[in-house]
C-alpha cells in the first residue's frame, strides 16, 4: 500500500470521484479518503432524483458522459439518466474510481488540525484511521463537511451572512418571505422552536433543513416500515393536522407524482409543509465534531423512520390512508448494510455545510445579470435559489411560521444562466497553496443555494482535478494557475464553459 500519492482527495462524493478521473487522465495517482462506508456521496445514498440545470446544455464534461450517461446505459438508455436506483449510482461510482486507478479508504474521518500536517503554507500529509500519515503534493476537499479544509486552516464560514455583508437582498433572517400556515393548536409543539429575536437581514449560524432522501418500494418483496427505538407518535401531531386540512387520501398521492424510479421504486423528499425535512435539527452539523454530527443524524433517523411507521400504522389516520401507506415499504435490494437499518438510506442529505472564504466569493449578485459572466469560468449553471425551511416558530394563536425560504411560495427565486469562476475553488493569495475545494466552495449562503446541486458539484470536482494537475505540472501554488491552459484542459473532455445565452 502506497504511503504517498500525487493527490489526496477527501470525500468520495460525485465531486471527489470526478476529480480522481480527471487526474488519472493526466497520469496522476489519487488516494480517496471517504468519511462514511460508501462511495458516491448522497447520490448513492438516496438522492436519486437529480436536480439537473434549468438549461440542460450547461451540464457537460465527464460528469455527464461518464456518470449520468453510464447510468443511462445501465438501463439500456441512449443518453443520461436523472432518475435511477441508489445501488446503480454506487455501482457506477465504484466503476469510475476503478477507472481512475484510485486507492480508496472508507470510514476515514478528519477530526481536527492534529490529523493534517501543514508546513510553509502547504499541506504535507493527512493521518488516516490506522494512525498512518499519508503524504501528497496536492489535496482536494470534496466532502460535504469541509473537514480537510478547516483542519488545514483555510478560512471558512457557515450559516447565513447578514444582508449587509455582500449587499444581498435575500441574505440573513427573512421573516417577510417566510411561509405562514394556520390552524395549528397549540402552535409550539416539536419541531416548532422559539420566536427568533433577530431583525430582518441579520445573520446567524442557522442552516436549512436536512433530510434523508428515502427510497420506497411497491414491489411484493418490500419490507414493512420498522418501528424505531424511541418512537413517539405525538411528534407527528402537526403532520396529522395538515393531512386532515388538505384532505390527503394516502401516501401514494404524496409520493408517486414526485419521482418514480426504475423497478417500482419512488423517491421521497420534504413532501408537505411538515414532512421529512426537520428544520432546526441541522444547525449543529456544519461546524460540529463528529460526535455532534452523529447526534444530528440519529435525530433525523428517528424522525424519518418514525414518520414512515406513523403513516402506515397510527390509529388517528383513516383506515384507507393506512392501507394505502402499507402498499409501500423499504426496498430489500437497497442499502443492505446501512448503519440505520436494511433498506434505509446510509447518507443524510447535507444541503448546506461549511463554505470556504476563498479567492472569490460567489454571491447573489453573481447569479444575475450583469454579473453572471466571468473571465475564468470553470462551468455554467442555472438553477433557482433553493433554500428549504431553516426554522419553525409560532406566531399568534394558531400560526406556524416556516422561515428561511427566499420567496414565501412553492417556487424558488430564479437566476440567470451564470458562470462559476475558478477563484471560488481555492484560498486567496497567501493562503494554503495546494488545496482546491469542490463542494464547500467559496460562496455566500444565498450564492450556494443555486449551486448546491450534485451535477454542479461533479463539474466543480472536475475543475479541482484540473487545477491540481496544473499545479503539479508547474510546481506553482494553485493561486498562480494559468486560465487558458485550465480552460483548454476542461474543454478537452466536454466541459461547457460558455453558452450562447450568456452573450
Amino acid at each position: 500500500m502506497r504511503r504517498e500519492h500525487d493527490v489526496i482527495i477527501y470525500g468520495a462524493t460525485l465531486a471527489g470521484i470526478m476529480a480522481a478521473v480527471r487526474l488519472r487522465l493526466h497520469g496522476y495517482s489519487s488516494l480517496v479518503l471517504e468519511p462514511t462506508g460508501h462511495v458516491g456521496g448522497v447520490v448513492a445514498g438516496g438522492l436519486v432524483k437529480t436536480d439537473a440545470p434549468n438549461i440542460i446544455e450547461a451540464l457537460g464534461g465527464l460528469t455527464l458522459s461518464r456518470f449520468f450517461e453510464r447510468i443511462g446505459r445501465h438501463y439500456g438508455k441512449d443518453g443520461a439518466a436523472f432518475l435511477f436506483e441508489p445501488k446503480v449510482a454506487e455501482l457506477v461510482a465504484w466503476q469510475l474510481l476503478t477507472d481512475a486507478e484510485a486507492e480508496v479508504l472508507v470510514r476515514q474521518r478528519i477530526h481536527g488540525p492534529g490529523e493534517v500536517e501543514v508546513r510553509g503554507g502547504r499541506i504535507r500529509a493527512v493521518r488516516t484511521g490506522d494512525g498512518e500519515w499519508r503524504r501528497a503534493r496536492f489535496f482536494i476537499d470534496a466532502s460535504y463537511e469541509g473537514d480537510l479544509m478547516a483542519a488545514a486552516g483555510v478560512p471558512y464560514t457557515f450559516g447565513r451572512e447578514p444582508s449587509s455583508r455582500y449587499g444581498e437582498p435575500l441574505a440573513g433572517f427573512l421573516p417577510v418571505q417566510a411561509y405562514r400556515r394556520r390552524s395549528f393548536r397549540p402552535n409550539n409543539l416539536y419541531p416548532v422552536g422559539p420566536v427568533p429575536d433577530g431583525k430582518p437581514g441579520d445573520g446567524d449560524d442557522k442552516v436549512q433543513a436536512y433530510n434523508f432522501r428515502g427510497v420506497l418500494s411497491r414491489n411484493p418483496d418490500r419490507m414493512p416500515f420498522p418501528k424505531p427505538d424511541g418512537y413517539d407518535p405525538a411528534l407527528y401531531t402537526y403532520l396529522g393536522q395538515l393531512l386532515e386540512q388538505r384532505g390527503v387520501p394516502g401516501v401514494s398521492s404524496i409520493v408517486t407524482h414526485t419521482a418514480e424510479l426504475p423497478n417500482g421504486k419512488y423517491q421521497t423528499n420534504q413532501a408537505l409543509y411538515f414532512g421529512f425535512d426537520l428544520p432546526g435539527a441541522s444547525w449543529a452539523y456544519p461546524d460540529g465534531g463528529w460526535k455532534q454530527r452523529e447526534e444530528v443524524i440519529a435525530e433525523q433517523v428517528r424522525w424519518h423512520q418514525g414518520m414512515l411507521f406513523w403513516l402506515a400504522n397510527d390509529p388517528s389516520l383513516p383506515p384507507s390512508f393506512r392501507e394505502d401507506a402499507r402498499t409501500f415499504g423499504l426496498p430489500p435490494d437497497e442499502f443492505t448494510d446501512s448503519p440505520y437499518g436494511h433498506g434505509f438510506p446510509h447518507a443524510l442529505y447535507i444541503r448546506e455545510g461549511r463554505r470556504m472564504l476563498g479567492a472569490a466569493v460567489l454571491t447573489q449578485h453573481d447569479l444575475l445579470k450583469p454579473n453572471n459572466t466571468k473571465a475564468t469560468a470553470v462551468c455554467c449553471w442555472k438553477y433557482g435559489m433553493d433554500c428549504h425551511i431553516v426554522q419553525y416558530y409560532p406566531e399568534g394563536d394558531d400560526t406556524v411560521v416556516g422561515e428561511g425560504t427566499l420567496s414565501g411560495t412553492e417556487h424558488n427565486p430564479p437566476v440567470d444562466l451564470y458562470q462559476v469562476p475558478a477563484e471560488s475553488l481555492f484560498p486567496a493569495e497567501g493562503g494554503v497553496e495546494n488545496i482546491a475545494v469542490a463542494v464547500c466552495v467559496s460562496a455566500s449562503h444565498v450564492g450556494c443555494l443555486s449551486l448546491r446541486m450534485e451535477p454542479a458539484y461533479g463539474m466543480l470536482g472536475e475543475a479541482c482535478g484540473e487545477l491540481a494537475a496544473q499545479s503539479l505540472q508547474s510546481g506553482q501554488p494553485v493561486q498562480r494557475y494559468r486560465y487558458p491552459e485550465l480552460a483548454d484542459a476542461l474543454r478537452r473532455h466536454g466541459s461547457v464553459l460558455t453558452l450562447p445565452q450568456l452573450s
